[in-house]
């Protein structure tokens, strides 16, 4: 019994260090919802990833990928893409920093790393970081690596950012590119994105129409809903500027209504901006500098949103508070985020950050 016992464990020693190798090599594919494939992944394209399990090939669109591990990359990548992904940008900065690109070959790996390097300095610019720098690391990602899975989330944040530097008929073409997707809820975000844009340009006509692509799409899940309860509030600021405030804010008023603050500080923020454009366009100063400053105070997650408040409120605050300093505090939040609508006030405080950017869009 004994040497049938001893050649069991040693059969089974020699099979467990190749069974966790496997495991350990191989890429993992994690879904939104939790699921993980392990195997090889064979193709990657805008659109989808493909990856070679042991049951066969699974294919997952990038609207239900979360992230790939791959296998054999640096720890340091794992860390830095989970910090990312957590909007820990800092920390995944940190971690990425230790590696360079030159250290990881060439494939999929070193496209991962540049992607979150690229993404998470540009993540930072958009809250009051270095925008130029960012933009340039995910243009360079975009050329290089134009059938990345990254690709559309790439897009999405050059569109931000191009708009956070005054450059919002360049934040049109990034958005439109996002729309290229064969997915609904993207064509639905770069729509209202566009129509954003194409308000502050001045375009009200062409924003009422993306407005209306948003509230068409057939589709109601939570996400959506509020994303065309957005639409209705970008919808609501043009009615301020073709001269209709009290339609518009009729149209705000039920948003709020039918919407909890709690979990919606993006809907709010630009409801409460547009309830100001309405009550500046009514002849209320003193009700718009209320309305501004609830995006300044409670709903500045946005930092678009909070742009356009501080930019009204460094007006308000002067001519119709009569209060400078807080005048003076608005304006210095500003210029040191560097981000807004372009208008000629708007090129004032833009700076070195504006003239940079004027290469890059």
């Amino acid at each position: 019994m004994k040497p049938v016992l001893s050649f069991v464990i040693v059969g089974a020693l020699l099979v467990l260090p190749a069974t966790l190798t496997w495991g350990q090599s191989q890429d993992r594919v994690v879904t939104t919802s939790n699921q993980t494939y392990l195997g090889e992944v064979t193709s990657v394209t805008h659109n989808e990833v493909n990856i070679e399990t042991r049951s066969g090939t699974r294919t997952v669109k990038v609207t239900e990928l979360d992230k790939i591990n791959f296998g054999g990359e640096p720890r340091e990548l794992r860390l830095g893409r989970d910090a990312a992904l957590k909007q820990a940008y800092d920390r995944a900065k940190e971690d990425l920093g230790k590696l360079q690109p030159a250290d990881v070959g060439e494939g999929l790996i070193r496209q991962d790393l540049e992607f979150y390097m690229a993404w998470s300095e540009a993540e930072l610019g958009l809250s009051g970081g270095d925008k130029a720098n960012g933009a340039t690391m995910l243009i360079k990602f975009v050329e290089d690596h134009p059938n990345s899975y990254h690709y559309y989330n790439a897009v999405m944040t050059l569109g931000k950012l191009a708009a956070a530097l005054g450059h919002h008929d360049r934040a049109v073409e990034y958005y439109q590119k996002y729309g290229e997707a064969p997915f609904p809820g993207h064509k639905l975000r770069a729509s209202l994105a566009i129509a954003s844009s194409l308000r502050v340009q001045g375009d009200i006509e062409k924003a009422l129409q993306e407005c209306e692509k948003v509230s068409n799409i057939a589709l109601d899940s939570p996400e959506v809903v509020k994303q065309k309860k957005i639409a209705n509030v970008v919808k609501a600021a043009c009615l301020a500027e073709l001269g209709k405030p009290e339609e518009g804010l009729k149209i705000i008023e039920q948003v709020l209504k039918e919407t909890s603050a709690e979990g919606s500080p993006t809907l709010y923020a630009f409801a409460y901006n547009a309830k100001g454009d309405c009550n500046r366009k009514l002849n209320k100063p003193q009700q718009a500098l209320l309305d501004y400053l609830h995006t300044d105070l409670l709903f500045n997650q946005d930092s678009e949103a909070h742009a356009e408040a501080l930019f009204h409120l460094s007006t308000l605050w002067r001519e119709v508070a009569k209060n400078t300093e807080r005048s003076l505090r608005a304006t210095t939040t500003l210029r040191s985020r560097r981000v807004g609508p372009k208008t000629t006030a708007m090129n004032a405080y833009g700076g070195d950050g504006e003239l940079m950017s004027a290469e890059l869009f």
